[in-house]
């Protein structure tokens, strides 16, 4: 048996909202070919991005490609003689600009209905963390001619799902802050539209809530309270402040705990990109439940 990491970003476009505008989202960032600077000398892109058939519905699936953007410009050193090379010695090295070292791929799988992408984000040793998937295509989207098709788009780690229970089961809870940002009109019941449709008439992009106690019991959030940090975890983030029972300070966000799922397959009878689509339906039903 084989272990791979999954984890999933909430991606979302301002209106209108369908399917079909977030399969051209994709398709356009990767027709961009665009290589993205990462963490150190590594760098990603979208390798690879095929619409296809799956359960009645079109997703999007592809890969994400992450290698080290060696720099020969810069300084070298010999081992051997513990000293920077000399000129003649760099004017031995010969790599061509368009071959890269430590080629690493990542299956990605994109449901347009709910906006999500669930990506591999641990592989054996290969790893692309969810800040570097995030940074990666938030950069892309940044691209001038996305932003005047589409729009500036929103990307939101899932957060694991115990962060908001934790943030709500501190024995003291003194600070609440729930920062908003309005998701599809559609992914939500009632009176989360209704919030939404609200902040879309008076012009708001954000919508930021801060609570904060200095009673010895610390806050009470209601249900009106924890429906918001809720739909926050998925469009936004929550951060909580507290104490547990001896008094030490506790610090919890969701940005900073994101979903993380580990599952197994056979390489024998599954290949890992089939490994990652079941896990992703998997998931895909928990975010939703807890919207």
């Amino acid at each position: 048996m084989r272990t791979i990491t999954v984890s999933a970003l909430n991606i979302v476009i301002p209106v209108p909202h369908n399917a079909q505008r977030y399969i051209a989202l994709l398709q356009a960032a990767f027709n961009l070919k665009r290589p993205i600077s990462l963490r150190g000398d590594f760098a990603g892109m979208i390798g690879s991005c095929r619409v296809e058939e799956m359960n009645g519905d079109n997703v999007v699936k592809g890969e994400f490609y992450k290698f080290f953007d060696l720099k020969i410009d810069g300084q070298w050193f010999n081992t051997i003689e513990q000293k920077p090379a000399e000129d003649n010695e760099l004017a031995e090295i010969h790599i061509p600009e368009n071959l890269k070292p430590h080629f690493q791929t990542f299956p990605f799988v994109f449901l347009p209905t709910n906006h999500r992408l669930f990506f591999i984000t641990k592989d054996q040793k290969d790893n692309f963390s969810p800040g570097q998937a995030q940074k990666m295509l938030s950069v892309i989207f940044e691209d001038s001619l996305l932003v005047q098709e589409y729009g500036e788009i929103d990307i939101t780690i899932e957060p694991s799902t115990e962060t908001l229970q934790r943030i709500f089961s501190m024995p003291r809870l003194k600070n609440l802050v729930i920062e908003v940002t309005p998701p599809n009109p559609d992914d939500h019941e009632d009176a989360e539209r209704k919030l939404f449709e609200k902040m879309g008439i008076i012009g708001a992009d954000k919508q930021t809530i801060e609570l904060t106690s200095n009673k010895p019991s610390g806050l009470k959030p209601d249900a009106e309270i924890k429906t918001l940090a809720e739909i926050a975890q998925s469009n936004g983030k929550v951060s909580g402040r507290g104490e547990d029972e001896t008094g030490q300070i506790i610090n919890v966000s969701t940005a900073e705990h994101p979903m993380l799922e580990k599952t197994e397959y056979n390489p024998k009878t599954q290949s890992r990109s089939e490994a990652l689509i079941s896990k992703a339906l998997e998931l895909l039903q928990r975010i939703t439940r807890r919207n």
